[in-house]
């Protein structure tokens, strides 16, 4: 990796940010490139390029979202149109969430596409997400790149092991946590 940001830097990130979200039949694990390259290069820069390369990536399939919707359009078309005006109110929020999470972007886009939402607020909210998912990413990678890298090659087995412990802790942590709960107590306080 260290030699791809040498000779690439900036244009590196563009090109696997817009490769690794334009569908989901090429898994490039760009946000750990994005991880690496923010150790090396600027943060904000790396951020910023890789939002705009994810939002150009998955903006693909709100296109193919828009070519299913002409396949279905007279079978289904007023239910679509319905559907969209459900969607109106918070679809630019959903946009956003999918964007700045792990949450699978294209599962999301493609159903807008069939919608026809507005193209323009999906630009801004998947740009908006996604560029500040990379730029966390990026300054994680600026403040623990080194210490990581430092500790798994010093680690050896024992950082195998301790990484499929902690591994294993947070997932069952993921499951014990009643999320809907969560929610619930969250909105309560609003």
């Amino acid at each position: 990796m260290r030699e791809l940001v040498i000779n690439y830097g900036y244009l590196g990130i563009l090109i696997v940010s817009i490769l690794g979200n334009i569908t989901i039949l090429i898994p490039i694990p760009f946000v750990l490139i994005i991880y690496a390259f923010g150790s090396i290069l600027n943060p904000l820069l790396v951020g910023l390029i890789g939002g705009i390369g994810s939002t150009i990536g998955e903006f693909s399939a709100y296109l193919i979202g828009r070519g299913g919707r002409k396949i279905i359009e007279e079978k289904y078309g007023k239910r679509l149109d319905v559907l969209e005006q459900l969607i109106e109110k918070y679809g630019s929020l959903i946009v956003f969430i999918f964007a700045l999470t792990p949450l699978p972007d294209d599962l999301l886009l493609i159903p807008l596409g069939m919608i026809k939402y507005d193209w323009r607020k999906i630009l801004v909210f998947m740009f908006a997400g996604k560029t500040l998912m990379c730029m966390i990413v990026a300054y994680a990678g600026l403040y623990s790149f080194h210490i990581v890298r430092k500790l798994y090659e010093s680690s050896g087995i024992l950082g195998e092991v301790s990484s499929l412990i902690l591994l294993i802790l947070i997932i069952i942590g993921l499951l014990k946590i009643d999320w809907s709960k969560l929610l619930e107590n969250n909105q309560k306080d609003k």
